[in-house]
């Protein structure tokens, strides 16, 4: 079969390479796929560097979140042959690749009627929105919600949960492309990082209530903005630092506006309390049945262009969610 591999560690438009390899077999507690979509993610380009918090050993393939068709189960696995499913990849076969390993546990069934680009972006993109959102925020009808980054990945995902659940959503991203599409995802204002002054223009906008819920996947700089427009009782959800910096939320400022500062680690949840993650796969696959959610995936990626995927999303410059099929 055909897959991208990393032979050597580095930036994907380097280390991956299109080969021939062994179908793998799968052990307890996996299952192999025949590949319909995988999800273009950044964790992937932190995989093929070599400092993603999995390090597989080399050779591997990346894509840790795929979508497809169950071929073969590994021993004392429940699950059926034909069944189509998403879950994460068990590497060292990832899903950039014709057939890939998966992690049973991970596995969660997909309607046929679910296109598998989308099914593999309801997989984790918008179950951490979900979670998030609904769970540890209790985010309540016309509310107003933040969301930063909200131009693609888990900030677009937590857009159209928060519109569709009819939270009042101001969305920041940087330049107009990218504030436009937040505006087709359900934003009611959208603010450009870059040259907005955030503060003053959420305070306007909310008439000087502040946010009820802020989803804040970047960190840094507008993480520790974010803290001063809480709004009395506000939920504050702490989902990465796509900054690469780390804000801090003093307890003496949390205690004075009386808001709420929760983290969020959804890949936790599929042991912790995976009856959650069941309930939520089901409520979202509901949503895109009905067209709530639809599209999900802004750019389908021939297989062969991977990697050029990869290196978007490592420039910062796609808009929406990436997937990769292969042939």
């Amino acid at each position: 079969m055909q897959a991208w591999r990393v032979n050597e560690l580095g930036h994907p438009s380097a280390a991956l390479r299109f080969e021939d390899v062994a179908v793998p077999e799968p052990g307890p507690d996996q299952v192999r796929i025949r590949v319909e979509a995988g999800n273009i993610n950044f964790a992937d380009i932190l995989l093929c560097q070599g400092v993603y918090q999995d390090r597989p050993g080399l050779p591997f393939t990346p894509g840790l979140e795929t979508c497809g068709v169950i071929a073969a189960v590994g021993p004392g696995v429940g699950l059926v042959p034909g069944t189509r499913i998403a879950g994460m990849a068990a590497l060292p076969a990832g899903g950039f690749a014709e057939q890939a390993l998966v992690r049973a546990a991970t596995a969660l069934a997909i309607p046929d009627d679910i296109p598998a680009a989308d099914a593999t972006v309801l997989y984790s993109t918008y179950q951490t929105a979900h979670v998030g959102l609904h769970h540890r925020a209790g985010l309540a009808p016309g509310e107003w919600l933040l969301v930063h980054g909200a131009s693609s990945g888990v900030g677009a995902a937590a857009v159209r949960l928060g519109a569709a659940a009819g939270a009042r959503v101001i969305a920041t991203a940087g330049g107009p492309e990218k504030g436009s599409h937040c505006l087709t995802l359900g934003a009611e204002e959208v603010l450009d990082h870059r040259t907005a002054d955030v503060y003053t223009e959420v305070m306007r906008i909310t008439g000087g209530h502040g946010v009820d819920v802020a989803y804040d996947p970047v960190g840094g700089a507008l993480g520790d903005l974010t803290r001063r427009l809480m709004a009395w009782e506000g939920r504050l959800l702490v989902i990465g630092f796509a900054s690469g910096e780390i804000p801090s939320y003093p307890a003496n400022h949390i205690l004075v506006k009386n808001y709420a500062v929760l983290g969020l680690h959804w890949g936790l949840y599929r042991t912790k309390n995976p009856d959650l993650v069941a309930r939520a796969h089901a409520d979202l696959s509901s949503l895109v049945e009905v067209g709530a959610l639809a599209p999900l995936v802004s750019r389908k990626l021939a297989f062969e262009d991977a990697p050029e995927g990869l290196t978007q999303l490592a420039a910062g410059t796609t808009v929406g969610k990436l997937a990769v099929s292969p042939p």
